[in-house]
């Protein structure tokens, strides 16, 4: 793949596996074991939406 491609550098800089990350550590750390592989997929859709919405929100605004 060409570098000057937008690519993100390390896999956690991608949004949706920062997020998929996040759930899984959230949980990690609440249930003190491996979490349920359903409850991280569906924290991290819901996370990955909220940063989303976060990302939108101010041109959004800017467009009023």
């Amino acid at each position: 793949m060409n570098r000057n491609q937008s690519v993100p550098d390390h896999i956690l800089d991608d949004l949706f596996h920062g997020c998929a990350f996040a759930a899984y550590v959230r949980l990690a750390a609440a249930t003190g074991q491996q979490p349920d592989l359903e409850a991280t997929r569906q924290l991290a859709y819901r996370l990955y939406e909220e940063s989303l919405r976060e990302r939108t929100a101010p041109a959004v605004r800017s467009q009023d």
